[in-house]
């Protein structure tokens, strides 16, 4: 990963800000009638989402299932929309190359010496199709805007299940550092804190 300056502190700040993300390129700017537009789409996406998420079918006994998975795609694609940016996913087949480091597939299952940490601190994180594999921290999931060319700050985020719960870690890191860490932080976003979590239900 090459070095940088020390830009890492505003992306921080600007990812728990939805006013100042939309204002970050002057390329994206939206009129009125699209940001009711694109609200009403996250309002019918969380709709369906509520409803599709039944104890009827056995797969939905699971913490993370194909279909949520599709229902977290359609509420990225809708949000990324509201706030300006554009939302691709990855996973262990289809990585994001994040300043030469391949996420997830270089912080999952000790693919490599790099490490995903929390608060200065290594955790385990594992790639998991059904969110309930015992121990460490679940990924379900991965998406980041770092290939929309009109974003001004990348974001990356990996939605995780631990213990039963959701999570959505944030990383903004644009430099390695002696530990080889990927440094992670919860969202401070409670729109996507909140979808995620009544997907996963």
């Amino acid at each position: 990963m090459s070095a940088c300056s020390s830009k890492q502190n505003s992306q921080t700040t600007k990812e728990s800000s939805k006013s100042s993300q939309s204002s970050r390129s002057s390329s994206i700017t939206q009129s009125t009638s699209s940001t009711t537009q694109s609200s009403s789409i996250i309002k019918e996406s969380s709709s369906s989402i509520e409803k599709s998420i039944s104890p009827s079918t056995s797969t939905q006994i699971r913490k993370w299932n194909p279909e949520k998975n599709q229902r977290l795609a359609e509420f990225m694609s809708a949000w990324g929309i509201e706030m300006g940016q554009s939302y691709s996913q990855y996973g262990p087949n289809h990585n994001l190359n994040l300043y030469g480091l391949s996420i997830p597939w270089s912080v999952i299952d000790n693919n490599s010496t790099w490490k995903a940490a929390i608060n200065n601190q290594p955790i385990e994180l594992k790639w998991s199709e059904t969110g309930e594999d015992s121990g460490g921290y679940q990924l379900v999931d991965v998406y980041s805007d770092m290939n929309d060319k009109n974003s001004g700050v990348n974001h990356v985020y990996l939605f995780v299940i631990k213990s039963g719960n959701p999570m959505v870690l944030y990383t903004a890191q644009n430099q390695g550092n002696t530990n080889n860490y990927l440094y992670l932080k919860e969202t401070e976003n409670n729109e996507l804190k909140n979808a995620f979590a009544r997907i996963v239900g």
